[in-house]
């Protein structure tokens, strides 16, 4: 029973009330589709703990995710290399930026709801604001603009070769959300 305790914590925290998109869904989708890519344990669990911790009033979500994945997969007698490797990827998630190899298939998971048919993109961009009401709408689009323009900024938005393919979409959803923004201003 005591090696089931972190998964029924994470559930917990999964299935917190403020949690709209970034709910149980999130990891159970990374999950799903990271079936087909053989991820190692420690990317399993970097999944699982990625957003383990999520407050929308904060900013250090994926640090204390990550001190959270230290404390309990120590606890459970992980080797520490593998305890580190999983704190990296979670922190990486952050900027959706792999820092090293092991990162890029769990940021690539994390990022593939942007490539998502639009009614799917949509419903995301909405689960995001219902957990930002906190938020008036100029600061919120405001801070969803600097997120779609740095997404379209960067070379490759997916660093794994099964990305690749997720790329024109994810594009092409996140130019249509700028244009939207543009147009509701």
């Amino acid at each position: 029973m005591p090696a089931l305790l972190p998964l029924l914590d994470l559930t917990r925290r999964y299935c917190e009330p403020h949690r709209r998109y970034h709910g149980l869904e999130h990891p159970a989708h990374m999950l799903w589709l990271g079936r087909q890519h053989a991820l190692t344990d420690e990317q399993i669990a970097a999944i699982w703990f990625h957003d383990a911790i999520y407050d929308q009033h904060r900013q250090d979500n994926e640090e204390r995710s990550a001190a959270l994945a230290r404390a309990q997969l120590a606890a459970l007698g992980w080797p520490e290399r593998s305890v580190a490797l999983v704190e990296r990827i979670v922190l990486d998630t952050k900027r959706h930026v792999p820092s090293i190899d092991e990162s890029r298939g769990v940021v690539d998971l994390d990022l593939e709801p942007l490539s998502e048919t639009w009614e799917i993109f949509q419903r995301n961009a909405l689960h995001i604001r219902v957990e930002y009401l906190h938020l008036d709408d100029e600061t919120f689009h405001a801070s969803r603009r600097r997120f779609l323009e740095a997404m379209l900024a960067r070379e490759r938005i997916y660093t794994t070769s099964w990305g690749a393919r997720l790329e024109s979409r994810a594009k092409r959803n996140l130019e249509r959300a700028l244009r939207e923004l543009d147009e509701s201003s």
